[in-house]
């Protein structure tokens, strides 16, 4: 029931330069060695301004001297084996981290979808085009009940960035669609908390059109707030069950019906237990899902097969001896699913390795004391069909800050 991916060999960083301190990682995950090439160009020329290159074993790490990148600029790697890369942007408890963007890994693409915009939270939005012409980007805001209340033009130059705040787009709450002529990626900074925190995605493409969507966790432990919206101009009809981690039971259900674009916010405190989320719906829709704790947020969009986060082989390209990790695998099939975890080092060398079994519908926690406190990477590898989702707590340096990620898809 899957289309087969496997993991991209051209990347893309929307942001890299001086206004953050930036630390980016990239993993050959390939079985051959690659040279891997890394340029940055001018945010609004396209022009080379900086470019290293280095051949890296399989699923051996490299980190570029990207702090030697003194202009505003976008960033690409290409390889001759599927890469995966991690970038971080550090500014005091504001950390952004994304993963390199690619049409295989479903955040390269022609429409892109913001499930939430927030009047309070400084939003900024940097597209970049990565084709040879010019990108014709139309850019849709509507409001929370589904209605239109901006639309905007605008052409991007090739390989060059065109960076939108809320100076141009209305203050509203709502959703924000953008549609292209040719393949962008689209980045997207929300400012809370008078500055202290920031959360950073890239607009999720919706070409494909999910209709069952996923939340890996829920309950007690954050403050949870989701946000679904239906993607289509017929109504739809919404459901979700919040099933308990530990027997794969339903504890907690809600529908509704959606006009077209509407937002629906469900009442996530009423889910008492640790749970895992399914959302069914008869049109596509999209989801974002937001975790509070204190100066903590995790932003997670919903897990689609066709957003291109489920799979039977994972990747994580970055654990960090320094923070505390803490990873969850849910199984969506209808069969236990067997796993391993692959822990190696930034040269490549397997340093670890756990098996388990998840039953269906049921979830693996596990953290630091699994993994043995190593810098390297994790893969999963499973038997079913799997979500992983990870948050890093950060201990010192940023203390207070977290961020979370999906394990990217480099096999299903």
């Amino acid at each position: 029931f899957m289309a087969t991916a496997a993991g991209a060999k051209t990347l893309y960083f929307p942001e890299v330069g001086p206004q953050w301190e930036d630390w980016v990682q990239v993993i050959n995950v390939g079985s051959e060695p690659t040279k891997v090439l890394a340029i940055a160009r001018h945010a609004s020329n396209g022009q080379p301004v900086w470019s290293e290159e280095k051949t890296i074993a399989s699923f051996a790490a490299w980190v570029p001297n990207v702090e030697a990148i003194k202009v505003n600029s976008s960033m690409q790697f290409s390889a001759d084996q599927p890469i995966v890369a991690e970038r971080h942007m550090h500014n005091k408890s504001n950390v952004v981290d994304l993963i390199g963007a690619a049409e295989e890994y479903e955040t390269v693409g022609t429409r892109l979808f913001f499930p939430e915009i927030s009047s309070g939270a400084q939003d900024w939005f940097r597209f970049l085009n990565v084709s040879e012409v010019d990108a014709v980007l139309s850019m849709i805001v509507r409001d929370r009940s589904g209605k239109v209340i901006w639309q905007h033009q605008h052409t991007i130059k090739p390989q060059t960035s065109w960076s939108v705040n809320e100076g141009l787009m209305p203050q509203a709450s709502g959703t924000l669609e953008v549609m292209s002529t040719q393949a962008i990626v689209g980045e997207r900074h929300m400012h809370y908390q008078g500055g202290k925190t920031t959360i950073g995605q890239f607009g999720q493409v919706i070409t494909d059109g999910a209709k069952t969507l996923f939340l890996p966790e829920v309950g007690p432990v954050w403050h949870d707030w989701v946000v679904v919206v239906n993607l289509s101009h017929q109504e739809a009809k919404v459901s979700m069950i919040a099933r308990q981690d530990n027997n794969g039971q339903p504890v907690w259900s809600k529908e509704s019906t959606l006009n077209p674009f509407q937002c629906w916010t469900p009442p996530m405190d009423e889910v008492k237990i640790k749970s895992s989320v399914e959302i069914k719906s008869d049109q596509p829709i999209a989801a974002e899902r937001h975790m509070h704790r204190g100066t903590e947020i995790i932003d997670l969009p919903g897990a689609s097969v066709e957003g291109g986060f489920v799979g039977r082989r994972l990747f994580f390209p970055e654990i960090y001896a320094g923070a505390y990790d803490w990873f969850r695998i849910l199984n969506i099939s209808e069969a236990d699913a067997l796993i391993s975890l692959v822990v190696r080092n930034r040269k490549g060398e397997v340093t670890n390795q756990r098996r388990g079994t998840v039953k269906p519908f049921h979830c693996w926690d596990f953290d630091d004391n699994t993994l043995k406190n190593i810098v390297g990477t994790v893969e999963v590898i499973s038997t079913q069909p799997v979500i992983a989702e990870r948050h890093m707590h950060y201990q010192s340096g940023h203390k207070g800050a977290v961020v979370g990620a999906y394990g990217v898809v480099i096999g299903e």
